[in-house]
């Protein structure tokens, strides 16, 4: 049986991004781009940040789990304005089953783009081919039909509908649709 291949965080490209460790130099733009986006967190389960010192506080703890080889967190990075654009998570791993969950976030400036298709089909074929993975799942708020279509452009199939718990501060149940890539099925474009 082979295992999974934890290497942390290491920095993959595509055509047009760079995914790599986020740096408090990132500050800035992750905050501007997406933590304090009232419509960036709509549907996610981070509240906005009020301030770029709570952004840089995360950030920070972010830097400092970059330690553990199981911690995958991408900065989406433009290869032409070298703006950190987005993020991609790596989340639930189970070492034994083979299986880990996927979250995104692009800024919304630049929704509509491919962007969130082409960095997940990245983040996908890293997880299934070079990590090991052999079932990775993604989630999302069933009012939020554009990420179900990023799910299945990335090549994700449709599981079903479920109601999922969120803890945080204001813990909260949404209804989520279930996606679902399989390491020998369907390999992304």
């Amino acid at each position: 049986m082979e295992k999974l291949i934890l290497s942390g965080t290491v920095q993959l490209e595509t055509s047009r991004f760079i995914l790599r460790k986020f740096q408090m130099s990132d500050a800035h733009d992750i905050y501007t781009n997406w933590l304090s986006d009232n419509d960036s967190a709509k549907y996610n389960a981070w509240k906005v940040h009020s301030s770029i010192e709570v952004t840089k506080e995360y950030l920070s703890d972010w830097i400092d789990y970059y330690k553990k080889n199981d911690y995958l967190h991408w900065a989406v990075v433009d290869k032409g304005t070298k703006e950190v654009i987005g993020s991609v998570t790596v989340s639930n791993i189970k070492k034994r089953k083979k299986y880990c969950e996927i979250g995104y976030t692009i800024a919304k400036k630049l929704w509509n783009q491919g962007i969130a298709t082409e960095v997940l089909i990245r983040a996908l074929n890293y997880l299934t081919m070079e990590a090991g993975f052999e079932k990775v799942c993604a989630l999302h708020d069933i009012r939020n039909t554009a990420s179900g279509k990023v799910m299945q452009k990335a090549g994700m199939k449709f599981v079903k509908n479920k109601m999922q718990i969120f803890f945080n501060s204001s813990n909260f149940i949404v209804k989520c649709c279930l996606y679902e890539y399989q390491r020998y099925g369907d390999t992304p474009l």
